[in-house]
């Protein structure tokens, strides 16, 4: 990963208040990917984004890897590429 891709990161992590190693509910970070929360499940059943599962009905998302879904680091499926 590239410096000038951190620092991206790291100013949408600042502008938004996320912190990069604080754990986020899967509503939290669909409301910060701005994707409704059936898509974000979606993309984890499909292991198109990291998650942290905690049980079989909680999952959580680390604030470093919500920066990286904002910024379109993880595919998405039927997208074009850098959509």
């Amino acid at each position: 990963m590239d410096e000038e891709y951190q620092q991206v990161r790291q100013a949408i992590m600042e502008k938004h208040g996320i912190d990069p190693y604080h754990r986020y509910g899967e509503e939290q970070a669909a409301h910060f990917v701005e994707v409704d929360l059936s898509t974000l499940k979606r993309w984890r059943a499909q292991n198109l984004v990291p998650a942290i599962k905690l049980g079989p009905r909680k999952v959580h998302y680390l604030g470093i890897h919500v920066a990286d879904m904002m910024l379109g680091r993880y595919p998405r499926p039927g997208a074009a590429p850098g959509e």
